[in-house]
């Protein structure tokens, strides 16, 4: 039964080719490179708009997330390097990805503490190719699973997490406020159980007892690309590194 669909297949192949160029007019071709052509202006229109939007706040302090992106962009970006985490916007939307191993995607059942554990695996995977995983971790999701860092320790998995620590669950906090509004109770409540304060988590404190080298944290963006330079460099040793950045929400 294979060998007769493989056959059918395999004469089938050639009509089908034929058909394509005939459908293919000089015309269809002009209507294509047209399109393409908007397409790639659009693009690059898209582009710099969020290139403009990125400077906004750029000295801020929290960070804002627009520079954390950047400015880990700036030091990976002539590497073989691999976005191991979802990372938010800001990378999909500053960062070239022209190859198929520089995102690992989102995790698909929106599972939570998915990213922490997910990046791990994914670094263990680039580490036989020598290539640089990075992560842009989100606090509340490494709550789930902080262990993961004395793996990555203990089995010298060369990680660069930079914490997105904006010291909350956020999506949960934003999730609140919009039901809360919507039944106009106001919003007053709805950091209780959602934000992570009183105290504050020093994930460069927690990283270090787990025997991951740590920067941190990270407070005024004039520190920041020195803290990534760092911890690259440790990395590329072969081991895990952890920098602790405090930003905006979003």
């Amino acid at each position: 039964m294979d060998i007769a669909i493989a056959a059918d297949a395999e004469a089938t192949l050639p009509a089908l080719t034929e058909a394509v160029k005939r459908l293919l007019t000089a015309d269809r071709k002009r209507a294509f490179a047209d399109r393409g052509a908007k397409l790639a202006a659009a693009h690059q229109k898209a582009v710099e708009a969020a290139r403009v939007e990125a400077t906004y706040g750029w000295d801020a302090s929290p960070i804002s997330t627009a520079r954390l992106a950047m400015e880990l962009w700036g030091q990976i970006k002539n590497k073989d390097w691999s976005l191991v985490s979802g990372g938010g916007g800001w990378p999909s939307r500053l960062w070239a990805f022209d190859k198929h191993h520089q995102h690992i995607g989102s995790s698909g059942g929106a599972g939570v503490g998915y990213g922490a554990p997910a990046s791990l695996g994914a670094a263990l995977a680039n580490r036989k190719y020598g290539r640089l995983s990075v992560s842009i971790q989100n606090d509340g999701d490494l709550m789930y699973a902080p262990g993961v860092l004395w793996t990555a320790a203990h089995h010298k998995i060369p990680l660069l997490s930079v914490m997105h620590n904006n010291r909350a669950y956020h999506q949960e906090v934003m999730h609140i406020q919009r039901l809360a509004n919507r039944h106009q109770r106001g919003i007053e409540n709805a950091g209780i159980g959602t934000t992570l304060v009183d105290p504050n988590i020093d994930y460069a404190t927690v990283a270090r007892g787990m025997g991951v080298h740590a920067e941190g944290p990270i407070l005024e963006a004039k520190n920041l690309g020195p803290a990534i330079g760092r911890a690259l460099e440790v990395v590329s040793k072969g081991e895990p590194a952890l920098v602790d950045v405090v930003t905006q929400p979003r």
